[in-house]
């Protein structure tokens, strides 16, 4: 056989090589070998794939489509992942929206790999009226679920506003629970407190996930089919109707 020619194996070789790029962000201590092939496993199912191994803390999976190709960010939890979450990453590629419950079962279970940003600010827990510490630990409660031992929870910022009011907001890099102080107030109910606070921790155990088109869903049908699960939902949700204006207008 002539120097110009290829053997079977070599043929071989050529047609199942990845395609794609492989790029690591930065992010250090992973095996060749498994981002390898975690590769070929996407290839072998989606054709060319440029994989993005992060340690993007607030967006652990990022799918695009440009042109022919797929592009695939993943936080390096994802590397040594089973098959039925590969497969979801495969789904999720190629948009079928079912997979995303995986993924976030997926994320919620290998959370301590994440690194986080530690805490500067000060965190205050007891407010002139209401006491956060104990809205968390009833949230907690109610939902029975592991992971929630690093999270925490403090009163925000009162950015007044006449048109809006973000009653709460969890950050995903700090774990935390900001709450707007204006629900400090002897007039604003403990159940409405309580489902606030149960509102954002949902965000823990229901983590978003970015799909092709750029849409980041915070609150996707599992989220809004817990909350409704709230012992108090009904009267909450009424509270809030009812008392608006009222906390716009402070």
């Amino acid at each position: 056989m002539g120097d110009d020619q290829m053997t079977l194996f070599d043929w071989f070789r050529a047609k199942s090589a990845p395609r794609g790029a492989i790029s690591r962000a930065g992010v250090d201590g992973i095996d060749d070998g498994d981002l390898r092939r975690l590769h070929e496993r996407l290839e072998a199912a989606l054709g060319t794939v440029d994989l993005v191994v992060t340690n993007n803390r607030k967006r652990m999976v990022t799918a695009k489509r440009r042109g022919a190709r797929h592009e695939l960010r993943v936080h390096r939890m994802f590397v040594n992942a089973p098959s039925e979450t590969i497969a979801a990453l495969i789904g999720l590629a190629r948009g079928d929206g079912d997979e995303r419950d995986e993924l976030r079962r997926f994320i919620r279970e290998n959370h301590d790999t994440i690194d986080h940003v530690p805490r500067t600010e000060v965190l205050r827990t007891s407010g002139d009226v209401h006491d956060l510490a104990e809205s968390l630990n009833r949230a907690t409660s109610l939902l029975e679920r592991d992971g929630f031992d690093d999270i925490q929870i403090t009163w925000g910022r009162d950015g007044r506003g006449r048109r809006s009011i973000r009653f709460g907001s969890y950050d995903f890099t700090q774990r935390l629970i900001r709450i707007h102080p204006a629900l400090d107030e002897d007039w604003v109910p403990q159940l409405f407190i309580d489902f606030v606070v149960y509102h954002e921790l949902l965000h823990v155990v229901v983590p978003p996930v970015e799909e092709e088109s750029g849409r980041r869903d915070l609150h996707p049908e599992e989220f809004r089919d817990l909350e409704a699960r709230f012992p108090d939902y009904d009267q909450a949700i009424t509270w809030q109707r009812s008392n608006l204006d009222r906390l716009l207008s402070r």
